[in-house]
């Protein structure tokens, strides 16, 4: 297994920000670090900034971790676009 470390970004449609390794265990930890000016929200491919399919909210200069399985896809969206390499992602796999 290997520490990972990806920096990606957020647009105002909903996007994939990250597909977690092939090689990744089951349950691995994933931190997503929003370094953006304004909250992200994170989810599925149906995510939106409000509303009945608002996404997992994570306010700017916070970090949430949870679980994921190989191959998941976190999709991403913010109100405005965030600077390339704002979001920080890292896990071991």
């Amino acid at each position: 297994m290997a520490f990972k470390h990806f920096n990606t970004k957020t647009l105002t449609t909903a996007s994939i920000i990250h597909e977690v390794d092939k090689n990744a265990l089951p349950n691995t930890l994933i931190s997503i670090y929003n370094g953006h000016s304004a909250a992200i929200f994170i989810g599925d491919s149906t995510i939106a900034t409000s509303g009945a399919t608002i996404g997992r909210t994570i306010a700017n200069g916070t970090s949430q971790t949870f679980n994921a399985f190989a191959g998941d896809q976190i999709w991403g969206i913010s109100a405005a676009a965030s600077a390339a390499g704002a979001i920080v992602i890292t896990y071991s796999a």
